[in-house]
C-alpha cells in the first residue's frame, strides 16, 4: 500500500517563516535567487539581498565563515575587511563581516555587509536552513550601512504554527 505525505509536516518542512522591516525609501521584492531583494528607490548600487539554502546538518558557523571569506577573496583579492566577527543575532550564533570591495568595469569601491546564521534545527540528522543577508552601498552613502544593519536586526523567524487556511 502506498503512503501519503504532507508538506509541510514534521517530516517535510518548507522554509521557516520569516519577517523583516525595511527603512523608509527602500523597496522589497522576491527574485529567482533571493527570498527578498531590497533596493533604495532612485539610488543605483544600494541593495540588500536575503538568501536561503538548505545545507547538511554538519555545517557549522566556522565552515560558513571560512567559505564566505574565501568567496570574498576569490571575487576581490583586494577587498578590505574592516569587521569580521561571530556574535549573536536574537540569540542565534551568527557571523558578520563589513568590507570595502571593488565592483564593476569602472572599479568603483563599495561597502558590503554580510551576515550568516542558521534557522531552527529540527533534529541533529536533518538538514538546516542557512540564511545569508548581503547588503551593498556606495562608499559615499555610508549612512546606508546603518540601514542595512537595521534590516538585519529586524529579521525574525515566525515559529507560530499556521493553520491550513493561513498557509493556503
Amino acid at each position: 500500500m502506498s503512503q501519503r505525505h504532507a508538506v509541510p509536516s514534521e517530516d517535510f518542512w518548507t522554509i521557516t517563516p520569516i519577517s523583516f522591516e525595511t527603512p523608509d525609501g527602500w523597496s522589497a521584492r522576491q527574485t529567482a535567487t533571493h527570498l527578498a531583494y531590497l533596493t533604495v528607490d532612485d539610488e543605483e548600487g544600494t541593495n540588500c539581498g536575503i538568501m536561503w539554502k538548505r545545507v547538511s546538518a554538519q555545517f557549522d558557523l566556522d565552515l560558513v565563515t571560512r567559505a564566505a571569506i574565501g568567496a570574498l577573496k576569490a571575487t576581490d583579492p583586494d577587498a578590505k575587511v574592516g569587521v569580521s566577527r561571530k556574535g549573536l543575532l536574537h540569540g542565534r550564533p551568527s557571523y558578520l563581516r563589513v568590507a570595502e570591495i571593488t565592483v564593476g568595469d569602472d572599479a568603483r569601491r563599495k561597502g558590503q555587509l554580510y551576515t550568516a546564521f542558521f534557522g531552527p534545527r529540527f533534529g541533529e540528522d536533518r538538514p538546516v536552513e542557512l540564511f545569508e543577508i548581503i547588503g551593498h552601498f556606495e562608499v559615499e552613502h555610508e549612512h546606508r550601512l546603518q540601514e542595512i544593519r537595521d534590516i538585519i536586526a529586524s529579521f525574525r523567524f515566525d515559529l507560530r504554527p499556521r493553520s491550513a487556511v493561513e498557509s493556503a
